[in-house]
């Protein structure tokens, strides 16, 4: 009776000390590329207990929500960094991804100090000491606290950088041509048929895990660029589900109201989904085949055409936005069933 009791109550303070205990994690990648660091040293100062990031820099640790510890980050190669009172929640995870910074083989080591906040933590920090790499961290904590809501937005507020018609980058003065894109270590082509630059409005900003913005030559990464080099992360696939929407509407005072031409088109063409109405003529010949034709004929093809040549006259709309952003894992067949997903 007495053995049955003390396991029972073995099991009650088993209990008790689990529902106390709260979960840190985050991921840890190179201040100066973005690439994730694996078997990163990740230690909690008072107690000692260890562990290591994985491939994908992720790490995980268990700790008490009744008290706040210092985690000291290491790497052979990284300036060690130290983050003060940190406090987990029972039974939510408190994340806090962290950027390692490069120490040059013949300088001391430089340790990188800061305080984490309670609540969720993204604490990205970029130092630069006697290298000559230029480059600018834009952390996801950094992006949550703005009002950015693409990409393109959070490029504006990179010293050196504009924005053309809010998704054209152009670095220190030089055209949006001179620039490359990378996404998640990709290299990404243009985006429009006829220059050469990329739209960064298309990434909404709640799916960004880090920019990196590298403004001197690199000698691991791409050198097809001469003004800046943008390296964006996108979030990995979060241990809880969550879903951003966002929607917006606008005007301007010198054209709501007023007269407003548009081509003739379809309803369906704010999506970039043609319904017909400029659909070239049926068994239309090729260049040479038209060329070889006489006069009469080629009149008659160009009677086919349709005459939507007119502009519709109109009342100015209104601007409108929506975006609409998430991501989760769960069970399809008995298999993990992981993803980000986002719209806009």
């Amino acid at each position: 009776m007495k053995k049955g009791l003390s396991i029972l109550v073995g099991l009650f303070y088993c209990l008790v000390a689990a529902a106390q205990t709260g979960k840190l994690e985050g991921r840890i990648t190179d201040s100066r590329s973005g690439n994730k660091l694996s078997a990163v040293t990740v230690e909690v100062v008072e107690t000692g207990k260890r562990t290591a990031s994985d491939i994908d820099g992720h790490y995980v640790l268990s700790l008490d929500t009744a008290q706040t510890f210092s985690i000291r980050f290491s790497s052979v190669g990284y300036a060690p960094k130290l983050i003060d009172e940190v406090k987990t929640r029972t039974n939510k995870s408190t994340i806090i991804d962290i950027t390692l910074d490069n120490v040059p083989k013949t300088e001391q080591a430089v340790e990188v100090r800061t305080t984490a906040r309670k609540e969720s933590v993204n604490a990205m920090l970029s130092v630069q000491k006697n290298t000559a790499v230029v480059a600018q961290v834009i952390s996801a904590e950094a992006i949550r606290r703005s009002p950015d809501k693409n990409t393109g937005e959070v490029l504006k507020r990179v010293p050196g950088t504009s924005v053309q018609e809010g998704k054209y980058l152009v670095v220190r003065g030089l055209s949006d041509r001179y620039n490359q894109a990378m996404l998640n270590g990709i290299l990404l082509s243009s985006t429009e048929p006829d220059r050469k630059t990329f739209s960064f409005d298309i990434f909404p900003a709640p799916m960004i895990e880090n920019i990196v913005m590298n403004k001197t030559f690199i000698p691991e990464l791409s050198g097809e660029w001469a003004g800046g080099l943008v390296q964006v992360q996108t979030r990995d696939v979060p241990s809880a589900s969550f879903l951003n929407i966002q929607a917006g509407v606008g005007f301007n005072t010198n054209t709501i109201g007023n007269t407003f031409f548009q081509s003739a088109g379809g309803n369906l063409d704010w999506l970039g989904v043609e319904n017909g109405a400029r659909e070239l003529p049926a068994n239309l010949p090729l260049r040479y085949a038209f060329s070889q034709l006489n006069s009469t004929q080629k009149t008659a093809y160009g009677a086919s055409f349709k005459n939507t040549w007119k502009p519709l006259e109109t009342q100015a709309p209104l601007n409108r936005s929506f975006q609409i952003n998430g991501g989760g894992n769960t069970k399809l067949f008995g298999k993990k069933l992981s993803g980000v997903f986002a719209l806009t």
